[in-house]
């Protein structure tokens, strides 16, 4: 598919999105369904969300940390996942995905695992591919901290596409990203640029906490990038108050402890 066509993606017409990524050599397609009479963002494929699936497909067989041999077994969090693209490309290139979304987003979002992933683990079972990763999709949602008790965290890697559109969500995406992280958290956000308040906001406070790097072109797929689409590779500067609180395994409070909870009144 040509750059021409890729920016017509986001017609919200259709109920139906297919695309294609390519597993181990096979090319495998995808059925996504979208709800084109829906208010709710979430229910819509958003460009971000191509971009960055394709990002995995190109870099599945590299070396780095989303090569397939990284991602392996390894745990992940789809923050604000909508209709599951993102995550279902890199639950196929071995992780294993929760996927997450608000409580009217979940029903769109399990058909489109069940529909997708579900058919490739059966493969996988069959002995056609070994690769295909396990799937879970709860209810979270980053302005409401109770939802985040039944997670497990710190993951391995955390994804989100198209996740920072207004101001309002922000700073309570932020907050989910420091509970849900530790240092070796691979933080992975592609943000399509649409207002520069709200990119320069998400900026500024992802890195209070982040060391921020905007990938190069180089590193995404030739055929499916725009220049108003960016992915963001983050990693905590330090252990979060968060994480202190949450009384995980090994983490306990020390030095630093008073700086961090400053930095924590500037996220709430």
């Amino acid at each position: 598919m040509g750059k021409d066509v890729f920016e017509r993606w986001n017609t919200h017409f259709s109920t139906v999105v297919e695309q294609n990524v390519i597993i181990q050599g096979v090319t495998t397609p995808l059925r996504i369904s979208q709800d084109p009479s829906s208010n709710n963002l979430g229910t819509t494929v958003w460009d971000a969300s191509i971009v960055l699936a394709k990002f995995f497909e190109k870099n599945a067989v590299g070396r780095g940390n989303f090569s397939t041999a990284k991602l392996h077994h390894r745990h992940c969090l789809e923050l604000g996942a909508g209709t599951g693209l993102a995550g279902i490309a890199l639950a196929l290139y071995g992780a294993n995905v929760t996927f997450t979304d608000i409580q009217s987003v979940i029903p769109l979002l399990k058909k489109n695992v069940e529909d997708n992933i579900l058919k490739s683990t059966a493969a996988s079972a069959a002995g056609q591919s070994n690769i295909v990763g396990s799937v879970d999709i709860k209810e979270l949602d980053w302005f409401n901290e109770a939802t985040y008790t039944q997670f497990k965290p710190p993951y391995d890697y955390i994804i989100a596409a198209d996740c920072v559109y207004g101001e309002a969500a922000v700073q309570p995406f932020l907050r989910t990203v420091l509970q849900m992280a530790n240092k070796k958290t691979v933080v992975l956000i592609a943000n399509e640029m649409r207002c520069q308040t709200v990119h320069s906001m998400f900026m500024d406070k992802f890195s209070e906490f982040f060391i921020v790097k905007k990938l190069p072109v180089s590193q995404l797929h030739s055929e499916y990038q725009h220049p108003m689409i960016h992915i963001y590779q983050c990693k905590l500067k330090r252990e979060s108050i968060y994480s202190k609180r949450g009384g995980r395994k090994g983490e306990g409070g020390g030095e630093g402890e008073s700086d961090d909870k400053d930095k924590e009144e500037a996220v709430r």
